[in-house]
């Protein structure tokens, strides 16, 4: 196969997993969930007139004659004559017939009679005015934010219909390397088991299994099977290259696989693999740690936004702080970062083996092919402790 564009691998990555299910949770435990259908009023906001204001609420013009209290939380008076006035607290419900709220410190208040101006409708909240029944608040695909459960409660939402969170296997490739202690000469600690069941949570997944393999063909289409056999995407790191100990591809192959993707015009992370054996897909990241989290949001992250329906949404942009020469060949280039003043900037220590930089990056600026020109906008791909979603 040839590398494909890496806009074209975000596309087949989207198609690669099977469909989602959902599942009712109550609101207040549906913080950073994501929404499987969208969610409506039960219920008008507000759900009667009321007073935005402590105040007065009168009819007609003034002065007002004082004829009572309306306490919040309790029925309003059916109605009120003009002429009248009555004590109001934010939020109460106004009667029929008021004209508005005046505000206690716009009010002079001699003899029982309210003396102020007052225009009509002020200070008086309309019902509906926020939404009415039916509306829609939020849409499948939107991530629960503690605001949206504000605004899904004042409108009489209860519980809500949220995606089920994909499952993930995780494998690392490698006979260097180590999980613990200083790594001696050939060997390397392994910097991705640690850290992608975090990118994988807070992309939206739960990692079920980390596993070590050799680069033993038959130990890794043992480990293959095992994984996908129990999640919905397998992830394996390393063994995606060319090189003579490098044998995910013709492991795959043996196995039956489909492979899909199997190299994307991009830098860095060009040696990323995406396949699929028995409907479950299996996503290879490059050994080098920056590749890997590259191939990360090239393949998994468009994977889970298809899961979660969020698909069809365009990347963020950023303006360049600079510009970016064109590529000496016809692919991608993504950038790592920070949004400073003035625009995009890359940071240092940022080749494909190194994770110094994106540790303390804001995420990647997608450059083209041709290069781009300082202030341009381009997409940009934040880390996902950036992002809206954490979707726990």
């Amino acid at each position: 196969m040839t590398e494909v564009s890496w806009w074209q691998a975000r596309a087949l990555a989207g198609e690669a997993m099977g469909d989602s299910s959902g599942e009712e949770v109550p609101l207040a435990n549906a913080l950073g969930r994501t929404l499987a259908s969208d969610a409506v009023a039960l219920t008008d906001l507000p759900g009667f007139p009321t007073a935005a204001m402590d105040g007065w609420v009168v009819c007609g013009s003034g002065p007002w004659t004082i004829v009572g209290t309306i306490d919040t939380g309790t029925s309003s008076v059916s109605h009120l004559d003009a002429g009248k006035a009555m004590r109001i607290g934010t939020g109460g419900a106004v009667p029929a017939g008021a004209t508005a709220v005046v505000p206690f410190e716009a009010a002079t208040v001699t003899d029982s009679r309210v003396i102020a101006d007052a225009s009509d409708r002020t200070h008086i909240r309309v019902q509906g005015e926020e939404c009415v029944v039916g509306d829609v608040l939020a849409h499948r695909g939107d991530v629960i934010n503690p605001a949206l459960m504000g605004s899904l409660s004042a409108a009489g939402v209860d519980d809500v219909d949220v995606v089920q969170r994909p499952l993930i296997s995780v494998l690392i490739l490698g006979d260097e390397v180590i999980r613990a202690g200083v790594p001696t000469t050939g060997q390397v600690r392994d910097a991705l088991g640690v850290q992608l069941p975090g990118w994988i949570h807070m992309l939206g997944g739960d990692v079920v299994s980390v596993r070590t393999c050799t680069d033993d063909p038959q130990e890794l289409a043992d480990a293959l099977r095992s994984a996908c056999g129990e999640v919905d995407m397998t992830v394996a790191t390393g063994g995606t290259a060319r090189g003579h100990r490098d044998f995910l591809r013709s492991t795959l192959d043996a196995l039956g696989a489909t492979i899909i993707v199997d190299g994307v015009a991009v830098r860095p992370g060009h040696p990323m693999m995406l396949a699929t054996r028995d409907g479950t897909p299996v996503v290879g990241l490059p050994g080098n740690p920056l590749s890997a989290l590259v191939a990360t949001v090239t393949l998994i992250q468009p994977s889970f936004d298809a899961w979660f329906g969020r698909a069809q949404r365009d990347l963020p942009k950023v303006a360049m702080a600079e510009g970016v020469a064109p590529s000496s060949r016809p692919l991608t280039r993504l950038m790592v970062g920070r949004r400073e003043l003035g625009g995009f900037r890359q940071v240092e220590r940022v080749s494909s083996a190194m994770l110094r930089g994106i540790a303390h990056a804001d995420g990647w600026a997608v450059v083209p092919p041709q290069g781009v020109h300082a202030h341009d906008a381009v997409p940009w791909i934040p880390v996902p402790w950036m992002r809206r979603t954490d979707d726990r």
